[in-house]
């Protein structure tokens, strides 16, 4: 099977009919509402739900500014891209659902139905079709192996006589982490009202949480932590509990941070204010703000390091082992990762002790491992190829990819196997 992966703007309604004959209008419609309520009681998830639910949120704003303007958004511009993941997914599913057989089509509903209800959401399809994008811009002929139920990997792709078994994996990199992210979103929810009142006294100010070890779920200790914080907070004046937290107060310059006299931060922009002003590179930071006067960050970490590439290459291995596979055709696994912090995926992707490559070597260490070729770290595109087809203008992206080949693997230098970016 081979489709084209290039969207067409003109051909978006009916690529959206074909979808809701798949799962309906009215199951997207209830996952959105189900969005909007749990932002009713925190806030700080919305940021969250729109980077681990990506196409669920996208589609519902999508059919909101059609509603109004009577077209689809545009995907031209920054803050318009997150619209070009919903409409590659929406483009690859309704090309390749009618060539499915009647198994694959069903299985292909129940992973919609299924997603639209889950914590898990849509990521692992999104992620399976995303990566058949790049195979398919490599040249590659694709069967989807367990959507049809004929293998426990994912994808069998073909070209030039070679066959590629490739096998989907969507990972979160909480696991290993002192403190999971939507744990402290919780968190900081609790502390939310304090955090207001200090905001009432102007200016730049910062509430730095640091926990002797993990933030866990239990009911006494997040009240402990919350309820030092907010002391800390109502006294004006930082505070140290044993076992618990260590809090600190603190002040800046708000003109020193034009991101945050700008509004609405990202991500990545509070990050940055962590880094600079607390020091805490791989912190949690959420801000509360008025603009013209005044803005408080406050940062959740941990005095004990992080395992992420431990916890990331246990999540990994057992897809590498020889069972998922054949074992007689080269292997790929497609990875992404969920629930990094943007220096945490900086970190990984750099070379060292603690990066994609070193979890890559440790899975070929083993030798029951000897058919996987390489791991290949996707993430979804952000940068948009635009030309004007025939029907109207045209967008087309395979997104980003790191991707390790396994030294001494025969196949190493196969020039059928130039798929991705790689080291």
């Amino acid at each position: 099977m081979r489709v084209s992966t290039t969207i067409n703007e003109s051909e978006l309604p009916e690529r959206f009919r074909q979808l809701f004959k798949i799962a309906s209008r009215e199951a997207w419609h209830h996952r959105a509402q189900y969005f909007i309520a749990r932002e009713r009681e925190n806030a700080f998830l919305k940021g969250y739900f729109d980077e681990r639910y990506s196409i669920e949120r996208s589609l519902a704003r999508a059919l909101e500014y059609r509603q109004l303007w009577g077209r689809f958004p545009p995907v031209r511009g920054s803050q318009n891209s997150r619209f070009f993941e919903l409409y590659s997914f929406v483009h690859i599913l309704s090309s390749i659902y009618d060539r499915l057989s009647p198994k694959g089509q069903s299985r292909v509903r129940g992973y919609l139905r299924d997603g639209l209800k889950s914590d898990t959401g849509l990521t692992p399809f999104a992620h399976e079709l995303a990566v058949a994008v790049h195979l398919w811009t490599a040249g590659f002929d694709l069967e989807f192996m367990d959507t049809e139920g004929r293998a426990r990997f994912d994808i069998l792709a073909r070209k030039g006589g070679l066959d590629l078994e490739v096998d989907c994996k969507t990972a979160s990199a909480d696991v290993g982490r002192q403190i999971h992210r939507r744990r402290v979103l919780e968190l900081f929810n609790r502390i939310h009202p304090a955090l207001d009142r200090y905001l009432e006294k102007g200016g730049g100010r910062t509430v730095d949480i640091v926990l002797p070890g993990a933030l866990h779920a239990a009911e006494t200790y997040m009240n402990a932590v919350s309820n030092a914080a907010s002391d800390a907070i109502a006294r004006d004046k930082s505070l140290s509990i044993s076992d618990v937290t260590e809090v600190s107060l603190g002040s800046f310059e708000l003109d020193d941070e034009p991101a945050l006299i700008a509004g609405r931060p990202t991500r990545q922009d509070l990050e940055s204010v962590a880094e600079r002003q607390l020091g805490r590179a791989n912190a949690h930071v959420v801000c509360v703000g008025r603009t013209g006067h005044g803005a408080v960050v406050a940062a959740v970490s941990s005095q004990r390091c992080d395992r992420v590439v431990d916890g990331i290459y246990r999540l990994l291995k057992e897809s590498a082992q020889g069972g998922q596979f054949g074992g007689t055709n080269p292997a790929l696994l497609a990875t992404r990762l969920l629930d990094l912090t943007m220096a945490q995926l900086r970190e990984l992707a750099s070379q060292g002790p603690g990066s994609f490559g070193a979890i890559s070597n440790r899975l070929f260490a083993r030798d029951c491992r000897a058919h996987l070729f390489g791991v290949a770290f996707v993430s979804p595109a952000d940068v948009l190829t635009e030309s004007m087809g025939v029907a109207g203008v045209e967008f087309s992206d395979r997104g980003l990819a790191l991707l390790f080949r396994r030294e001494g693997h025969p196949l190493t230098q196969d020039p059928r196997l130039v798929l991705f970016q790689h080291r």
